[in-house]
């Protein structure tokens, strides 16, 4: 697996056991030494916010949940959309679901800030093989 020193990767959902379990597995598979936990797409949207005044921001993969209370995956994305490309170019966003819906999948393929759509709980297969798909020429 491709090694990115200072890469990040902001997790959002709601559901504090899929935190957990991602986080664990993001840190037992040497993913990133980073790993910031959401339970709240708006939390995540403010700390993002707060990067805009950073000199440099560092590669940020964003595991976005579809399904949220409040603000769900695809409200995240409008909102982000909006941000400045100094962010919007180092943040990758995978989708992740634990029920792929037809409607969902259609959606995700069809908005360019998603680079892929991934089924939960995440296997560590599955998560080495997306960042080594994003970071390819890294």
């Amino acid at each position: 697996m491709i090694s990115i020193p200072d890469l990040r990767i902001i997790l959002v959902d709601d559901n504090e056991i899929d935190l957990l379990l991602h986080e664990k597995l993001i840190t037992l598979q040497q993913i990133s030494r980073t790993v910031l936990s959401f339970s709240s797409a708006n939390k995540a949207l403010e700390f993002l916010s707060s990067n805009i005044s950073l000199h440099r921001i560092p590669p940020t993969i964003i595991l976005l949940d579809i399904q949220m209370p409040e603000m769900d995956g695809f409200e995240f994305l409008q909102a982000f959309d909006s941000y400045p490309s100094k962010i919007k170019s180092q943040c990758h966003i995978v989708m992740v679901s634990s029920s792929l819906d037809y409607g969902d999948i259609n959606r995700t393929n069809a908005n360019p800030l998603v680079v892929k759509l991934l089924k939960k709980p995440l296997l560590a297969k599955d998560l080495k093989e997306t960042v080594g798909e994003i970071f390819k020429d890294f």
